[in-house]
């Protein structure tokens, strides 16, 4: 019972911090991703006023170059401008039909414009990558006008470059190609300041990786350890497809952590007060153990102390009923009725002993050498006198004389129990049938039979009057003086032999049936 207690106690302080272990995960899960979602969102939003920030910057550039653009297609005049030009590193130009006039073809060109021929050298093998780096899906079907201009990104020596190109009204097509260098500061210029300790990206970086996966630039307070991994990314739109934005921060682990903080500490809180309610209540019920013990050991030592002065009330009075001569029919029935109180007391003091020495786990049978038909004709006898003052026939078909390992007093208790309870709650039937059977050829156990023929036991009932100190209620037994314990020590007596008490249905009436292992005695034992 003790440790079924602490069982239950753990389970009562276990089971809620479990579930509530559980639903906890469960919420800082869906609050991380709900979190996690809301972040991703903004920090898209980010990135992508980061990217509108570098293209409107291509478009100033655009804008500059379409103002600047030389009047005259000349070789000089091209290369004078270009030194006036720190963003553009060379010019090309072709005219209407594809044909390259600029740098010149004939005439001596430049280091610098031979390099450049060579970085193009794409170009000039197709003509239609500059005009079709321009189109829409559209256009390259021939469903629209060609593109007037546009942006022309490649990868030379692994270093991206980019160039300008727009449609004059002579249908010529004129290049700028930026100065890599040149176009990666001005980028840079435009951005937030390396290390800014602003409130946004305090504890956040974005950087700014390009097509080989260096980091071209960043900002922002944070320092994201070796190897961490984004939080978001962002590719960045043409002319700088290939280059994308990362943004590392650890505000969301910061805030998972506290959220984390917050349930465990919400759990630390309940635990403490279910370990207190638990400790509460085992205290209480130690307590309580401990009184019901007291009492069961006073009621014990109570009974212990009435049985002897009972067994001299009833022997003596046994003594005196044989000495009376039979004219004196009062003193005989005023013993009898003395006799059999005394003999009811002693069967209540027996449920009560043996129902605290299976309190204490203390509660045994001792077989010995016995007849079970001797037994029961031994407790009819004591019964008969009380049975027939209330109009009840007995009716016995014993077919046990064999000798048999069995605990008498045992027996004898379980039957004085089921007696007992007929002459109480069955008298109305009028009729006690009793039916023992023996070991057969062979076996060991003996099978007795009592049934009454009252009003039995309700079917809702059945299952529970096993149970100790459980009384069914009813206009019959109300008022009838019980413990409600003898059902219980008789059963327990019954399994401590080796067998069984079971209430077995019947037309009328209630119907016992009691089992008991009974090896059959060998001869000269």
């Amino acid at each position: 019972m003790h440790k079924k207690i602490v069982v239950a106690l753990l389970v009562l302080v276990l089971l809620p911090l479990g579930l509530l272990g559980w639903i906890g995960m469960r919420m800082a899960e869906n609050e991380q991703k709900m979190v996690s979602h809301q972040v991703g969102a903004l920090v898209q939003e980010q990135l992508r006023r980061v990217d509108e920030r570098i293209q409107s910057h291509f478009q100033e550039v655009q804008k500059n170059l379409q103002a600047a653009v030389p009047k005259q297609v000349d070789a000089a005049v091209l290369r004078a401008w270009l030194r006036t030009a720190p963003q553009v590193r060379q010019v090309l130009v072709m005219d209407a039909q594809g044909k390259r006039i600029f740098p010149p073809t004939a005439a001596e060109v430049s280091a610098g414009e031979r390099l450049f021929l060579q970085r193009t050298a794409a170009i000039w093998e197709n003509r239609h990558l500059l005009t079709q780096s321009g189109r829409t899906t559209a256009d390259a079907k021939g469903d629209a006008e060609p593109a007037a201009q546009g942006w022309y990104s490649w990868y030379w020596n692994a270093e991206l470059h980019h160039i300008f190109w727009q449609r004059d009204a002579a249908n010529r097509i004129w290049g700028f190609e930026l100065d890599p260098a040149r176009l990666k500061a001005d980028l840079i210029g435009v951005l937030p300041a390396s290390g800014g300790k602003d409130d946004v990206l305090a504890r956040a970086r974005i950087r700014m990786i390009d097509g080989n996966g260096a980091t071209v630039y960043q900002w922002g307070g944070f320092e994201p350890p070796e190897k961490a991994k984004s939080l978001s990314m962002l590719p960045m739109s043409h002319p700088l497809a290939s280059w994308k934005l990362e943004y590392y921060s650890d505000g969301l682990s910061g805030s998972s952590a506290a959220s984390r903080f917050q349930m465990l500490a919400g759990a630390l809180v309940l635990a403490i007060a279910l370990i207190g309610l638990a400790l509460y209540l085992y205290r209480e019920q130690e307590r309580q153990m401990r009184e019901a013990a007291q009492r069961v050991n006073f009621v014990n030592q109570v009974s212990h102390e009435l049985k002897t002065p009972l067994t001299n009330i009833r022997l003596y009075a046994e003594l005196l009923e044989d000495q009376l001569v039979e004219a004196d029919e009062k003193p005989r029935r005023y013993l009898s009725v003395i006799i059999a109180e005394s003999q009811r007391l002693s069967r209540l003091i027996a449920n009560v002993l043996n129902f605290a020495r299976d309190q204490r786990e203390k509660l045994v049978v001792q077989p010995m050498p016995g007849c079970c038909d001797e037994v029961v004709a031994r407790c009819i006898e004591a019964f008969e006198p009380a049975l027939s003052a209330k109009g009840v026939k007995i009716r016995l078909d014993a077919q046990a004389p064999a000798q048999v390992l069995l605990d008498a007093e045992a027996l004898e208790q379980i039957l004085n129990n089921l007696f007992s309870n007929v002459e109480k709650y069955g008298a109305s039937g009028g009729l006690l049938e009793v039916a023992t059977r023996g070991p057969a050829a062979g076996g060991d156990s003996t099978l007795i039979t009592v049934r009454d023929f009252g009003p039995g036991i309700p079917e809702r009932e059945q299952a529970r009057v096993f149970q100790p100190f459980y009384r069914v209620s009813s206009k019959l037994s109300d008022g009838v003086a019980g413990t409600g314990i003898g059902l219980d020590i008789a059963r327990k007596l019954a399994r401590l032999h080796g067998g069984d008490l079971n209430l077995v249905p019947c037309d009328s009436g209630a119907c016992f049936e009691l089992n008991l292992a009974t090896p059959l005695v060998e001869d000269g034992k």
